[in-house]
């Protein structure tokens, strides 16, 4: 087994800061005598062939430089490897994306001199990995996932965001242009879904299913969302007018969505949903295929390293606004 950490470097994160700010990064690495090995990565799912192959090659613990789709190709190559099992691998994040929706869960710092003393100090938590099963092209795929999903129009404004980076255009600004527009232009759609069993649903708007609370660059659609209790939180938000979500956007960042009359939250370990016509799936930022999709849990089934003011996640609604207000870390 090889003690040192391997990095898995995404250089078009955060619309090219990967690749700007890496040297930057590797000095601090090297100042703090950590010892580490790196690959960039060259293409899509790349992260994945990258991850697979270092714990292939004796590394146990890994490191995504890049943002939330760079962390989800490494936590999908955990789970596609088969040399060890996931809790004997343990992840930690340098973010230099534009969302970083996972770091601010865990209270990593901002700073790159922060989240390296955090890989320093070693921290870990045992968090729970989310799976689903979705729709692409006929082929019935499967994707794994360490924070949220999101289905309607949450994955819509992803596709039309991830269509903008394809097409060259960077910025922070590009998931706020793309939810502008997708709310012209997306309608609700008959869904119907079980949740452990029990059906919900109707005209839908939205679904974020979540393990973190945090997406969409610091919403907070699932606050109440803990991350080793085993359950998805979901939120689903009806058929709804334009000018209410745009009167009502304060919520999605202020953790109080769950109040709006159009909103309801539920819980749950297995999640199955369809919808006529399907509708679209995004995983961590990631578009992916359409529905029918089958959730599943695998509880406290991956090792991550968090900041040092991170303490055990709790379940209620006011403890965990009062610690997202105290850390202020992203």
């Amino acid at each position: 087994m090889n003690n040192s950490w391997f990095l898995v470097v995404n250089p078009e994160a955060g619309s090219g800061t990967g690749r700007k700010d890496w040297p930057y990064i590797k000095s601090l690495l090297d100042s703090n005598n950590i010892k580490y090995e790196f690959a960039l990565t060259q293409r899509k799912y790349h992260a994945v062939e990258l991850t697979v192959a270092a714990i292939g090659q004796g590394y146990r613990k890994l490191v995504a430089v890049g943002g939330d789709g760079t962390l989800n190709e490494v936590v999908n190559g955990i789970f596609l490897q088969e040399t060890v099992p996931s809790v004997d691998v343990t992840v930690g994040v340098i973010a230099v994306g534009t969302g970083n929706d996972w770091t601010r869960m865990y209270c990593l710092p901002s700073t790159y001199e922060g989240k390296v003393k955090a890989l320093k100090d070693e921290k870990v938590f045992l968090q729970d990995v989310g799976v689903v099963e979705y729709q692409e092209s006929m082929v019935k795929q499967k994707r794994y996932f360490a924070n949220a999903a999101g289905i309607g129009f949450d994955a819509e404004v992803a596709r039309r965001t991830n269509r903008l980076k394809e097409m060259g255009r960077r910025g922070k600004v590009l998931y706020m242009l793309s939810l502008v527009k997708a709310l012209f232009a997306y309608k609700a759609t008959q869904v119907k879904a079980h949740v452990d069993g029990a059906e919900v649903g109707g005209s839908v708007f939205s679904l974020t299913l979540g393990i973190g609370r945090f997406n969409g660059g610091g919403m907070m659609q699932v606050p109440n969302a803990v991350a080793d209790d085993g359950l998805y939180d979901l939120t689903l938000i009806r058929h709804i007018r334009r000018f209410d979500v745009i009167r009502n956007i304060h919520r999605l960042y202020n953790g109080t969505i769950l109040d709006h009359p159009r909103i309801s939250s539920f819980q749950g370990r297995s999640i199955m949903i369809a919808s006529e016509p399907p509708v679209g799936l995004e995983v961590d930022g990631e578009s992916l295929g359409i529905s029918p999709f089958t959730f599943d849990m695998l509880p406290k089934s991956i090792r991550v390293v968090v900041g040092a003011d991170f303490s055990e996640l709790v379940s209620t609604t006011t403890e965990v606004l009062e610690r997202t207000t105290v850390c202020e870390c992203c």
